[in-house]
Parts: structure tokens; sequence; C-alpha cells
């Protein structure tokens, strides 16, 4: 048996020192790594908590949005009505109603609906995720009660699509519009006069959405802001082409110093060189608003661009319906539906702040946008004679090249993604409507099922959402609603909606 040989006692104490040197570095190391954890864990916590707090914050801002989005959207809808139905709604009246919107107090839903407001909210949400069944519904209401339903299409503007603030409800919406446009404008006998008219579903749905539309607001302060600034300045004078309305606005005194004596070569003479002098004022104004249009057709509205195009494309396979007729009617979207309301109102759209805009102005503005409408149907029959001379002074494709750049490009089915992506993530748990709103959209979705206006599957579908709704008393959709009641806000995510309410 070998003997191990034995390792010299120096040996021995250098690797016990070693081991012990050792231990005591190991030892600090351990303490330094345990406190960093500490340190680390509390800065986790503590980025956990302000994540928390930040996005409460961003959900209390959020809600102050969609109700601020609410009453203004109700105020202009107000303002409108006195504007344009004075005979239905007096000063008066509107005026008290929009104290009313101004007192606006929201309140939770179940406080007016009590253990049904998971009821209404499942059918608010369920609704508002089916674009075609709300298109579907709006069309047959139309026909059924059209003194009701204009009030509901506010009411789905408004409330069941939030004022289009968040992109998931833009991008609802407008499949809504595209579903309008195959079963109202595509089935109608006459789908140009019904537009021109301005009271289908899908004229005023399309005009609630471009003046609400971020976007919109942009292109179209970045196209008629200069023009306009360039109508203010330069024309102090009524550009008025009608000869007898030019003479109307002088007295006799004036005109016989302006013009010469009524009646004569001379005074004819004079009216006709002032009248042709304005058209020459006019015809630079308007070329100045058209060179405009273009320069800045980079930044026109997607949301809007998908719409005029799906427009184009679904018209244009109608075998009754000529292309010119097609793309008149495009054109009178753009320019009588969303470009033209913002030449003669700027001040309304935000366009301009920083100039009053008086009587004479107002005139003039007028005119530029009368003959932007007479240039978009040049081509039509019905076009106005009396605007012929003005507009045999314009290329005819001017506005045909605008156009062409708004439906050019490939035709998608998919709405675009919105142009603002600031809220990107932010998911809409609510819906502000008031009560009466609610119960009218109620009646007129129950109204449409009893028709024979839908199809047998689009009337399945509405009495599954209907069948857990109770009764109710059938109320005004288009009240002004001047005594508060309570508005009820659904949430919408995968668990049965919660909801609250808000009263004005």
């Amino acid at each position: 048996m070998r003997k191990r040989p034995s390792r010299p006692i120096s040996d021995v104490y250098s690797s016990l020192s070693s081991r012990v040197q050792l231990g005591k570095m190991v030892k600090p190391d351990v303490h330094t790594l345990a406190h960093h954890l500490k340190q680390e864990r509390l800065y986790v916590a503590s980025e956990k908590q302000l994540i928390q707090r930040l996005n409460a914050e961003v959900l209390k801002t959020a809600e102050k949005l969609y109700r601020a989005a609410w009453i203004a959207k109700q105020q202009r809808i107000n303002l409108d009505r006195l504007i344009l139905t004075s005979a239905e709604a007096s000063p008066a009246e509107c005026c008290q109603h929009a104290r009313v919107l101004e007192d606006t107090q929201f309140v939770d839903g179940y406080k007016t609906l009590g253990f049904q407001e998971s009821v209404y909210g499942e059918f608010l949400g369920r609704l508002r995720e089916n674009p075609r069944l709300v298109a579907a519904c709006l069309v047959a209401g139309q026909r059924l009660s059209p003194e009701h339903a204009q009030g509901v299409v506010h009411s789905v503007f408004t409330s069941l699509y939030g004022n289009c603030i968040m992109p998931e409800d833009e991008s609802y919406l407008l499949q809504v519009l595209r579903y309008l446009i195959e079963f109202e404008l595509k089935e109608s006998d006459n789908p140009r006069r019904l537009l021109r008219r301005g009271t289908c579903a899908f004229s005023v749905l399309f005009r609630l959405f471009s003046e609400g539309l971020y976007a919109a607001k942009l292109f179209l302060t970045a196209t008629l802001h200069e023009p306009i600034m360039h109508l203010l300045v330069e024309d102090e004078d009524h550009l008025e082409t009608d000869a007898a309305k030019l003479t109307e606005r002088h007295t006799p005194a004036q005109q016989e110093r302006l013009f010469g004596e009524k009646g004569s070569e001379a005074h004819r003479r004079k009216v006709q060189a002032a009248v042709e002098a304005n058209e020459a004022k006019l015809v630079s104004l308007v070329n100045k608003f058209i060179a405009s249009l273009r320069q800045n057709t980079y930044c026109f509205p997607h949301g809007l661009r998908w719409v005029v195009s799906q427009m184009y494309r679904t018209l244009s396979r109608v075998e009754r319906l000529e292309v010119g007729e097609v793309r008149s009617m495009c054109t009178h979207l753009l320019l009588t539906c969303f470009i033209c309301p913002a030449v003669v109102n700027p001040e309304q759209y935000g366009i301009i702040s920083d100039a009053p805009v008086n009587e004479v102005a107002r005139f003039n503005l007028m005119q530029v946008g009368q003959l932007l409408q007479q240039l978009a149907m040049a081509d039509a029959d019905d076009a106005d004679p009396r605007r012929k001379s003005s507009l045999s002074k314009f290329d005819k494709s001017c506005v045909a090249a605008f156009l062409d750049v708004v439906i050019g490009g490939r035709a998608v089915e998919t709405p675009p993604m919105s142009s603002m992506n600031l809220l990107e993530g932010l998911n809409r748990t609510v819906v502000y409507m008031t009560h009466n709103q609610l119960l009218a959209l109620v009646d007129f979705v129950r109204g449409v099922t009893t028709g024979d206006q839908l199809s047998e599957e689009e009337r399945l579908a509405l009495e599954t959402l209907l069948a857990s709704i109770p009764q109710s008393h059938a109320v005004k959709s288009n009240s002004l609603e001047l005594t508060p009641s309570n508005t009820p806000s659904s949430r919408r995510p995968p668990p049965p909606p919660t909801r609250r309410t808000a009263c004005p």
C-alpha cells in the first residue's frame, strides 16, 4: 500500500487563509446584491403606482373630453336647428335649450335605469358593433318614420359612436356610411336628388362626421385660410353679378352719380361694365380657392377620401347611372356638403379668428361658395343659367382634377386607420345620451323591427337585441328636451356592459 505524500504545513496555512479571505469577500457582495434588489423592488413598485396614477388621470381626462364633446355637439345641433329650421324652433326656445346644455350634469345610468342598466348597455354595445345593422335601421326608419329619423341619426353619432373621438368609433362610423351608400343611395330611383336635399341619413351623418373630424379641420384651415383672408382684405364692395340687384343696392341719387341717367345707353353700359368687373374679381378669387384646394390635397382626410371613393365605386356600378352623374354627386358631396359651408362661415370652423367677417365679406364669401357649387355641376342640366357668363371663364377641368385626386388610388374595403392616433389603445367605456334619447332610439329600432323594410336576417338580429329591453313610452327623438333628463352611458368590453348616465 502506497503512502499518500504529506503536504507541507505552510501550504495548509496558505489554503486556509485564502478561504477565509474569499468568505470575507463574498459576504459583502451578498449584502450589496440584497440591497440592490430591495432598491429595484421599491423602484418597480413606485413606477407601478405612477403608471396607475397616470392611467387614472388619462381616464378622467378622457371622460371630461367625452362630456365636453357631447355638450358641444348638442350645442351645434341646437344652433343649426335655429339657423336652418327656425320655423320649428323659436330663438327663445333655442336659447333656453342652450342654457340647459351649459348646466348639464352627468349621473350614473343605474340611478335612472336601475337593474336594467346592464340590459340597455348590452343593447347599445352590440348595436354599436354592427354597422351594417345600424345602417339598415336608419334607412328603414327614414321610410317608416321620417319625422323621428333625423333625431335618431344625431343620437347615433353623438352617443352610440361618441362623436368619433376614438379611432374605433371612427372606423365603425365609416362602415355605417359605406352601408348607407349601398342601402340608401344605390337603391334610390334618383340618388342625386336625394343627396342634394341633404335630409337623408347619409347626408346628415356625413355632415356631422366631417364637421367634427380633426383632420378635416386641419385640411380646411390649410386650404381656406389664405384665400379667405385675401378676400377680406382686398374687397370692400359687394361683388354682385346680377345687373338688377347691383343697381338696387344704391339709392336713386347714387345710381345717377355712378351710372348716369336711368334708362339711357350710357347707364346700361356702365352697369354692364360694373357687372363684368365684379365677375372678373370673383373669377380671380375662385381661382385662388381652387389653386389652394389642389395644393393642399395631400392633407385631405383619409376617412373622407375613403367615403367618397366608396361612393364613386358603388354608384358607378349601377346601370341606370352614368359615370358623369356619379362624378357630379361625388363633387357635390365634397364641395356643397364639406368645403362650401366652411367658405361661407369660416369662423364657425375655426378657419379665421383674427379678422371680423362683415356683411359685405359674408356676401362675397357666399358668391364664391355658389360659384364653387356651380362648378361642381358645370356639366349638369340644372346649372344656374345666370352663372353661365362667369362659369365660361373657368377651366372646366379645375374641379374635376381635384375630384380625380380624391377618388383615385386603389380602392380598399376596410376603412383607413385614423390619422390621429394620440388616443390609440384607449377604449371608450361609456355612452352619453339623455333618457329621452335612449327611449327614442329603442322605440325607433322597435318600430323598424315591426315594419316590412328589413330583410329576415336583419329583423331577427334586431329582435334578439330587443328581447330583454322593456317596453317604453314613445317620445320624440328630435325634441329639445328642455327639462333635465338622465343619460345612460354603457360600458362595452366582453363582460356585460356597465353604464353611467348624464343628464342635461
